[in-house]
């Protein structure tokens, strides 16, 4: 039994009371914001003073090598210091760094892996001298090596030292930890400096781009065509797919018009029974039909002197079309159930994510009045022509969706990439969605990539997302493959896979399977529980687009 249990009871509460005092300094060290070296030695110093654990180290790699060296010492001279180099899994320290285990040596003496390499053994005290290595973790990678000198003829017991020095050590990972996530935020900050001052750059050098976020060249054209015609009253017809923000270009227009002062009025001519349009459009008198109990105006009306916005103007029905072609020729309308002309005075934009052609070939939209509303046709792209664009616009919703729902959620590099290699078939409103989604259910302040890629995962298959995961770092079984994997089925009890029919719905999953996994068909193959031909023949009958390959990460 140890001298600690034949001392004094004073004794012993001296020595419990002295390693409380150093838990308690040490915590306080990671209040006060100290600079990581700083509290590191401060945190020595308390080892040595209060406790006895002399000549104590911290042992890194090296910032630009592969040798370990002594980042800060107490007790040590600055020549002792600088002697105090190791290679990976040299000397007592090195094997420490190596394997992330504890080492104990009983005495210094009689270790053949004592290297006497930074203090020399004359320097030390007549008598038996221990030593200690602890390693110092950071997401459960060996950053450092805690050591300290023990003399043999001490009141504490070994196991008190080493369970002491095992909470200095992780508080020591804590400030590695909190010094990691402040270097990460810093780098994002400057990051998201550079790119708004990147914008600002453009706005001040180039053309406005009227509230509308990106840089890509054709949002650009399409920015540019808008700018030449929003002072003058030419229609404009905005053709693009579902979702590339239409109306959001509309209001935009009208804005940058002479006409801005007066009200933007939307019809979206897919949402109007075929037997109201024309009294939505035109309004009706008192006692036009059954149900019409007073007068009401129509949406030219209440457009006048402004712009009316006709969405989805492809499902205009061809009884509506032909009243229509006469108020853009005549510039006058006529209220159900009334006589009397009403002059107008309206800019039209027009929207459609249909073939306008196609409709006046199948006799579904009349020619001359596609031609009146075709004066000056805008294409505006696609999401997946302006990748490029994709961060700022996620920034951009991450930023309002964090002051519209009290949240202060980032996206990592990591999450941020698998946003933008995803196809989005629904373009910026799914995008949208997506963003507003993994901000609401997300449990951590971080979007990492496996959360990111589970959203996206649920989403080609058209699941529900109650709750995404709290991060966890690197795992090794990612959430995305597992998510994969129960979307096809368990996985069957023999090497042999089971024949699958193929599925329309499988296309989205295979291709979100094909980006995650940087195009590598084996890889994809296995998260989906699918053999290699299997897979190859589900991307050719269904046409799934194979990324190219990239590197798999470090």
């Amino acid at each position: 039994m140890e001298s600690f249990y034949q001392a004094s009871p004073e004794v012993r509460e001296e020595l419990v009371e002295q390693e409380q005092l150093l838990v308690r300094e040490s915590i306080g060290l990671l209040s006060r914001g100290l600079e990581p070296f700083k509290a590191v030695r401060e945190m020595l110093h308390l080892l040595s003073e209060l406790l006895g654990l002399n000549r104590g180290r911290l042992v890194m790699r090296e910032d630009d090598g592969d040798q370990l060296v002594i980042r800060v010492a107490y007790g040590l001279t600055r020549e002792e210091v600088e002697r105090g180099r190791y290679k990976m899994g040299e000397g007592v320290t090195g094997r420490v760094m190596q394997s992330g285990e504890i080492a104990i040596v009983q005495d210094i003496d009689n270790e053949p892996a004592w290297l006497s390499r930074a203090v020399e053994r004359i320097t030390l005290p007549l008598g038996t001298v221990s030593y200690i290595a602890m390693p110092i973790m950071v997401d459960r990678r060996v950053a450092g090596v805690l050591g300290v000198h023990r003399l043999r003829s001490r009141q504490r017991p070994i196991r008190a030292d080493l369970q002491i020095l095992q909470t200095v050590a992780e508080l020591m990972g804590q400030i590695f930890k909190i010094e990691q996530l402040i270097a990460k935020r810093t780098a994002r900050l400057q990051e998201e400096n550079r790119t708004l001052k990147a914008a600002l750059n453009h706005r001040e050098h180039g053309k406005a781009n009227w509230g509308i976020i990106g840089q890509a060249p054709k949002l650009q054209a399409a920015l540019d065509q808008l700018e030449q015609v929003a002072g003058t009253d030419a229609t404009v017809m905005l053709l693009g797919e579902s979702g590339t923000g239409k109306e959001l270009f509309a209001r935009a227009l009208h804005l940058q018009s002479p006409r801005s002062d007066k009200a933007f009025v939307k019809v979206n001519c897919a949402a109007i029974p075929e037997t109201l349009f024309e009294a939505e459009l035109f309004g009706h008198e008192k006692g036009a039909f059954t149900s019409a109990n007073q007068q009401r105006i129509g949406r030219f009306e209440q457009a006048n002197g402004g712009t009316l916005f006709l969405d989805e103007i492809g499902d205009l029905p061809l009884a509506v079309q032909v009243k229509l072609l006469r108020v853009l020729q005549e510039r006058v309308i006529e209220r159900l159930g009334g006589h009397t002309e009403i002059p107008v005075d309206v800019r039209i934009v027009a929207a459609t994510h249909q073939d306008m052609m196609a409709l006046v070939h199948a006799g579904r939209f009349r020619l001359d009045l596609f031609y009146r509303l075709n004066v000056i046709p805008v294409r505006l792209p696609a999401l997946r022509e302006r990748q490029g664009d994709i961060k700022l616009l996620v920034r951009h919703f991450v930023s309002q969706l964090n002051q519209q729902h009290q949240r202060n959620v980032v996206i990592t590099p990591e999450g941020m990439s698998s946003l933008v290699s995803y196809p989005w078939p629904g373009n910026i409103r799914q995008l949208y969605n997506v963003v507003e989604r993994i901000v609401l259910l997300s449990k951590g302040e971080e979007i990492d990539e496996d959360t990111v890629d589970l959203a996206l995962v649920t989403e080609a298959q058209g699941q529900s997302l109650e709750a995404l995961p709290e991060p966890q770092g690197n795992t090794t079984t990612s959430v995305v493959g597992a998510a994969m994997t129960e979307a096809f089925a368990a996985p069957p009890l023999s090497a042999v896979r089971d024949y699958r029919p193929v599925q329309g719905g499988e296309r989205e999953l295979i291709h979100a399977a094909l980006v995650h996994h940087g195009g590598n068909k084996s890889r994809t193959a296995r998260a989906l529980n699918l053999t290699l031909r299997q897979l190859n023949y589900r991307i050719e009958v269904l046409d799934v687009p194979v990324p190219p390959r990239k590197p798999p990460k470090m």
